[in-house]
């Protein structure tokens, strides 16, 4: 298959001279990454703690839990529309870390000044805070990990990936865990001043992060730019169907939340709704690691993410057919297990498909539409909580299992284009 709209896509993969993806001596790249994990893991930490930190906040300030719904919208709102601007900016740029640092900061800032204003000012200064916190909040993911490719050489960009994916899983475990723990041992303000706190530090490390200068692109009509990205992924099949199907699976994910809770209420106790979702996380920390111990080579990395979300929707639905707490347990957690290396796959397939010059805004465009179809699984579980339960699981491994097979069907088993 030609694709001339990707021509030199794959540079920083093959080309071991490329000034986008320096060959490090082990021990220097293995350093440089560390510090990257570092920074990544502290405002992803943020980023996923700040929706429980604003939720136990309003409750406090506001004895309203509605209001903690309203303030997470407007933090999670901006990520879709802001993403193919704050990925223009970087793919514009010679030193896009600068962004993501001063985005870290951003964030940072929002989110202590939202803490500290709730309650005294309007309420919609802090939503305006809030709304900006989340604009910067897209660069913290799809952009951020585009940054990867200038800070390891090609050999170990794959397991780079992996690393990256496993600070996303370590985030949404422990971000949420910090601020429910900071709220009940401090106080809610001072969970989110922490969580601030440790944004402010990843930005500091990101800002001093060693990365090759990227090539700045030509500056062409900024109306056509935003859409460069958007078309880039749909000009390339593998791309279009990896970013559509991880979208759509990802609405089955953004539900699950509120099956969880909903089953554990009916089944086995509110309390064991979050054992539930650990057990997701947990076993998605560990595909992780499978991954990132033995990646995929790029050219089959979106078969590995298609092939995940089948895997992934199936113990789901097979938990529908049984009442053990054990044997739900256990599905839940293979779930996860098989989840795991879809991300770092997909940030592989990104990259090796993505033109050099796109680049950022493929990965921000990518990341902002995952978190949309987040917040429209929740939005989806939530009107649908009325049916029976194993319904409600059916339907949330459903979404993956449909997405996969589809992406399969589209594709087929052989790797096209490359």
């Amino acid at each position: 298959m030609s694709r001339p709209a990707s021509a030199g896509a794959n540079r920083g993969l093959t080309d071991p001279t490329s000034d986008v993806a320096p060959d490090l001596g082990s021990r220097r790249s293995a350093a440089r990454l560390g510090a990257y994990a570092s920074a990544a893991l502290l405002v992803r930490l943020a980023d996923e703690g700040a929706r429980v930190a604003l939720t136990l906040l309003a409750l406090e300030r506001t004895g309203d839990a509605t209001t903690g719904g309203v303030l997470v919208a407007a933090l999670l709102a901006p990520h879709v529309v802001a993403a193919p601007v704050v990925g223009l900016l970087a793919d514009r740029m010679r030193r896009p870390e600068r962004l993501t640092a001063l985005a870290a900061l951003g964030f940072a800032a929002s989110l202590a000044g939202s803490a500290t204003a709730l309650g005294g000012a309007p309420l919609a200064c802090v939503l305006a805070l809030l709304l900006l916190g989340g604009c910067c909040g897209s660069a913290l993911t799809g952009v951020l990990s585009s940054q990867l490719p200038r800070l390891v050489g090609p050999a170990r960009l794959p397991r780079a990936f992996g690393v990256d994916a496993l600070t996303y899983n370590v985030a949404g475990i422990l971000g949420p865990a910090a601020a429910a723990l900071l709220a009940s041992r401090v106080s809610p303000s001072g969970g989110a001043l922490a969580l601030s706190g440790g944004a402010a530090i990843g930005a500091g490390i990101l800002a001093v992060l060693p990365l090759c200068p990227g090539r700045a692109g030509a500056e062409r009509a900024l109306r056509s730019d935003l859409l460069a990205g958007i078309g880039a992924i749909g000009r390339d099949r593998v791309l279009a169907t990896a970013t559509a199907a991880t979208c759509a699976a990802q609405i089955g994910a953004g539900s699950l939340p509120v099956v969880a809770v909903v089953l554990a209420e009916h089944r086995y106790g509110p309390a064991w709704a979050g054992g539930l979702l650990t057990a997701v996380a947990a076993g998605g920390l560990l595909g992780s690691l499978a991954w990132t111990w033995r990646p995929a080579p790029p050219s089959r990395a979106h078969r590995v993410v298609l092939l995940g979300l089948v895997a992934m929707g199936l113990p789901l639905a097979a938990a529908a057919g049984t009442s053990s707490l054990v044997l739900v347990v256990a599905l839940f957690a293979l779930s996860g297990l098989c989840q795991g290396p879809v991300f770092g796959a997909l940030l592989l397939t990104r990259e090796h498909h993505a033109p050099q010059q796109l680049r950022g805004q493929v990965f921000s465009v990518g990341a902002g539409a995952k978190v949309t179809a987040t917040a429209a699984g929740a939005a989806l579980a939530g009107a649908a909580s009325g049916l029976p339960v194993g319904t409600q699981l059916v339907l949330a491994g459903a979404w993956p299992v449909l997405a996969g097979g589809v992406g399969l069907a589209v594709l087929g088993l052989r790797s096209p284009g490359r």
